[in-house]
C-alpha cells in the first residue's frame, strides 16, 4: 500500500526511506508512566513514552551532533554549515548547504535544529533574494528520518524556485536530524521550525537574503504552514510573511484517525501511532497505556526507531483495534491535545493558498472545505485562495500543483492582487475544480 501521508514527491529518493545514507540505531530505552489527565482518579497508567529516538550515524553523525553545552544564540543563528555536492539538475551557480542552527525549545530555551538552504547563483537584487520556506510531510518521529540527510532530494520543484531567484530553506523540524524528540503534528512547534529555517537562511547568506518569506507545506507541513501564518508576526516579527501555501493540510488529527474493525485505506493507523507517541512525550498529560493495547505498546520501539515506511508496514493491513484501546480518542487529555493543534486559532495577516484533492484518501476534501469556510473565512476573515483538484488523491496532489503554487508565490512576492475564495459563493469551488 502506498504511504500516502508522507512526502508525495519522490524525485531521487523517498524521504521516509533513507537507505544507504544512514544507519538507524537504538530504540526506546525505557517506557515510564506519565500522568493521565483523563483519568477519573489520580492514578498513573503503567506505560508512557520516554527514551531516545534512533539517531543519524555514520559519516554524517558528527554534523548533526550539536556542541555540548550549546552556547546560547538567537533563533536562526548558524551553528555549522556544510556545502552539498553540485546538483546538475539545478541552475548553474546554485549553492546548497546542509545547516545546523539555533531554534527555540518548547519551554522557550535554546536547541539545535537541522535543515537545508539553497541559494540562487548570480547577484542578489536590491533587498535580497526572497525566501521560500518548505515544510515537509511525514517522514517519521526518529531523529534519523531527517530529509536533509539526503540533501535537497525531497524538496518539490526546487529547480523552478531557484530559477525564479528564490532562496529555499527546508527545516527537518526539531528532533529530526539533530538530537531530541520530534513533536510530530504539534503545530506551534512546527511553525517555529519553519520560520527559524528562514532565519537560518538569512544568517547564512547575510544581505543576499530578503526578509520577505513565503511558506509552502504539504500534509504535516500543511499544518506547519498554517500555524506559521498565525504565529509569524509575534514569533518572527522581523520577517515579512508574503504568503502561506498549504497543500492537503492536516487540520484535525482525530478527524483523520482510524475507526471501525477493518484496516484503514491509507495508513491512518501508522500516523496515529506516531502522533500518540509524540503527544504523550510532548504534553505528558496521558500515558500510552491509556490509549494503546499491549500489542500497540509492544510496537513502540519500531515507531520510535524507524522511518515512516517501516512503521507503516506494521500497521497498514491490521485492524485498528489491535493497536488502539476502545474510546482512546475520547480521553480528555487527547481531546485537549487535538484542540491545541487545530489551526485557525488566530487571524493570518498573509494571504493563504490551500490546495486540496477531492479524492484525497488521507485528508478528506469535505473536512478541508469546512475548515476553510468556518475557521479561515467566517471566524477569522482571512484572505484565502482555495483550489480544489478534482479526482486527485493525497499522493498526487503535490506533484500536480507545484506549478500553480510557484506562480502564486511569485505573485505574492510581487504584491499582485489575489483571488479571495471567501468572497465567492461556495468558495468558488466549481470554477477552481
Amino acid at each position: 500500500m502506498k504511504r500516502l501521508w508522507s512526502n508525495a514527491r519522490r524525485r531521487r529518493s523517498h524521504p521516509g526511506r533513507l537507505v544507504g545514507a544512514l544507519t538507524i540505531t537504538a530504540a526506546i530505552t525505557s517506557l515510564m508512566a506519565a500522568p493521565d489527565a483523563s483519568a477519573s482518579t489520580p492514578t498513573s497508567s503503567p506505560v508512557a513514552s520516554a527514551g531516545s529516538e534512533a539517531a543519524v550515524t555514520g559519516a554524517l553523525a558528527s554534523f548533526y551532533r550539536p556542541p555540548s553545552p550549546l552556547p546560547y544564540a538567537p533563533a536562526g543563528t548558524i551553528i555549522r554549515s556544510q556545502a552539498l555536492a553540485v546538483d546538475p539538475g539545478l541552475p548553474a551557480g546554485t549553492r546548497s548547504y546542509r545547516v545546523l542552527y539555533h531554534s527555540t525549545s518548547g519551554s522557550g530555551g535554546d536547541l539545535a535544529e537541522s535543515g537545508v538552504v539553497v541559494v540562487p547563483g548570480g547577484a542578489a537584487p536590491v533587498g535580497g533574494f526572497p525566501i521560500v520556506s518548505w515544510a515537509h510531510g511525514t517522514t517519521g518521529v526518529a531523529s534519523g528520518c531527517a530529509p536533509s540527510v539526503t540533501g535537497t532530494a525531497s524538496i518539490p520543484d526546487l529547480a523552478a524556485l531557484v530559477r525564479r531567484h528564490d532562496i529555499v530553506a527546508a527545516t527537518d523540524y526539531r528532533g529530526l536530524g539533530a538530537p531530541g524528540q520530534h513533536p510530530y503534528l504539534v503545530g506551534t512547534s512546527e511553525a517555529e521550525d519553519v520560520l527559524d529555517a528562514a532565519r537560518a537562511a538569512r544568517s547564512l547568506v547575510g544581505t543576499a537574503a530578503s526578509n520577505a518569506v513565503a511558506v509552502i507545506g504539504f500534509s504535516q507541513g500543511g499544518q506547519a504552514a498554517l500555524f506559521a501564518g498565525e504565529v509569524g508576526p509575534t514569533y518572527a516579527p522581523e520577517l515579512f510573511l508574503a504568503g502561506v501555501a498549504a497543500v492537503a493540510p492536516v487540520t484535525s488529527v482525530l478527524d483523520l484517525a482510524p475507526t471501525g474493525d477493518r484496516p484503514p485505506p491509507s495508513g491512518q493507523s501508522a500516523f496515529t501511532a506516531m502522533v500518540l507517541y509524540a503527544w504523550a512525550r510532548h504534553y505528558r498529560t496521558f500515558g500510552l497505556g491509556s490509549v494503546l493495547t499491549p500489542a500497540g505498546l509492544a510496537d513502540l520501539s519500531a515507531v520510535s526507531s524507524s522511518c515512516v515506511d517501516t512503521v507503516a508496514s506494521l500497521y497498514d493491513a491490521v485492524a485498528p483495534g489491535r493497536f488502539f484501546l476502545p474510546g482512546w480518542e475520547a480521553r480528555p487529555a487527547v481531546q485537549a491535545a487535538n484542540r491545541a493543534n487545530r489551526p485557525g486559532n488566530s487571524p493570518t495577516s498573509a494571504p493563504i493558498l490551500v490546495v486540496q484533492g477531492t479524492a484525497d484518501e488521507v485528508v478528506p476534501y469535505p473536512q478541508t472545505t469546512r475548515f476553510i469556510a468556518n475557521q479561515l473565512c467566517r471566524d477569522q476573515y482571512d484572505t484565502v485562495d482555495y483550489v480544489a483538484a478534482r479526482g486527485v488523491g493525497h499522493g498526487q496532489i503535490l506533484d500536480q500543483s507545484t506549478a500553480l503554487i510557484n506562480r502564486w508565490l511569485q505573485s505574492r512576492f510581487s504584491g499582485s492582487p489575489m483571488v479571495d475564495s471567501c468572497t465567492r459563493p461556495g468558495l468558488g469551488i466549481a470554477k477552481s475544480a
